[in-house]
């Protein structure tokens, strides 16, 4: 069985090695004994490499390939930056409320977890208007998720791990070239600390509401499925308390890919405005609010917030691409993506903070 009965998750003292695909596939049958009674000649496997931070491999029965499972084995020296106890805690509270596929166990190095059918997006299928809607009101129904003790919501974790990420960023690397390509490229950090401070003051007078938050949802982690006309998100390694805008805008932000990434892609402001709209109306629905409150005053707002959040979104994964860059062994250009993201933070901060209220849009409501 996958958890105890007090609700907590097993964890298997087994540990998955990554050095090569056929031991990921020795390790992964081990952990599938422990939590299924599938034969282990009849397990097929299916290596997924779109990701950046772990291995991930699926598992599925070859006479059955609708039973399917997952696999993640975590990145090296992630634990540097990513909370594991905490992601497990999040799955389940997600899986309680029908928001992601049931996690089966914890190994040492790793997690085991349902597999969720469907497409993971791409630049296009995410500027469908019905898969955006889709998007829009899932991430409202996840928003609206509490776990509050004592009707206290938890401080947003924002800003503790900017700065927990700015202290991690090396200072040099062992490979000269690889130094110098990384001196040449990238800010120092004292500039980066700076910038980190003065977006705190800015961001933190907006006052935008503290929500169980995904944190991550780029492309590939949201999967659609076009038989059942939903989608669902995966991965909440990053997931906690954190801005409503900051999760928006960081959505907004991976529209703009990962392995090609282009910021001319980011979602306009039309575009925006009609995805605000819907998450806004999908958001008051869930809290009980009248949706006659969901002005075009009220969206402008959200849009300002959301755009603004935006930046420290491209400070987030720039400071955590400098950290990737000294330790995973993953196939990707870390320190070329962080720079990627660094220079959006300082192409756009100035016209997004400069953001204010538009004198021709009325507030339907007066």
């Amino acid at each position: 069985m996958p958890n105890n009965s007090n609700g907590t998750i097993n964890r298997l003292d087994i540990v998955v090695s990554n050095d090569s695909f056929s031991s990921l596939c020795e390790g992964a049958v081990s952990v599938i004994n422990m939590v299924k009674s599938w034969k282990s000649d009849n397990i097929a496997f299916e290596l997924f490499k779109n990701g950046i931070t772990n291995h991930l491999v699926k598992c599925y029965l070859k006479d059955n390939p609708d039973q399917a499972l997952l696999i993640r084995v975590y990145g090296e020296k992630t634990e540097l930056f990513i909370d594991r106890d905490l992601e497990v805690r999040n799955m389940q509270m997600m899986c309680e409320a029908g928001l992601c596929a049931p996690l089966h166990c914890a190994f040492i190095n790793g997690l085991c977890y349902g597999f969720s059918p469907g497409e993971v997006l791409d630049t296009k299928m995410v500027r469908d208007p019905d898969i955006s809607k889709l998007i829009a009101g899932r991430l409202a129904k996840m928003h609206s998720v509490r776990s509050n003790v004592n009707g206290v919501v938890p401080q947003p974790c924002l800003f503790p791990i900017l700065f927990k990420y700015l202290h991690l960023i090396p200072d040099s690397f062992p490979d000269p070239v690889k130094d110098e390509r990384y001196k040449s490229l990238i800010k120092h950090k004292n500039v980066l600390e700076a910038e980190i401070n003065s977006l705190k003051e800015e961001l933190v007078k907006l006052e935008s509401p503290v929500v169980f938050s995904h944190n991550d949802l780029l492309l590939k982690n949201v999967i659609y499925n076009k038989e059942k006309e939903e989608v669902t998100f995966i991965d909440y390694e990053y997931a906690d308390y954190n801005y409503q805008a900051f999760d928006i805008g960081n959505h907004f932000c991976e529209f703009a890919g990962v392995e090609k990434f282009d910021p001319k892609l980011y979602p306009d402001k039309d575009s925006q405005m009609r995805w605000l709209k819907e998450y806004l109306e999908a958001w008051y629905l869930e809290n009980d609010k009248s949706l006659e409150d969901v002005t075009e005053n009220i969206v402008e707002d959200f849009y300002i917030q959301v755009n603004k959040f935006a930046l420290a979104a491209h400070l987030l994964w720039g400071t955590w691409g400098l950290i990737q860059s000294a330790h995973s062994t993953l196939d990707f250009d870390f320190l070329g993506y962080a720079k990627d993201r660094l220079d959006e933070y300082f192409a756009q901060k100035d016209e997004f903070l400069s953001l204010e209220k538009s004198q021709t849009c009325p507030d339907k409501s007066s």
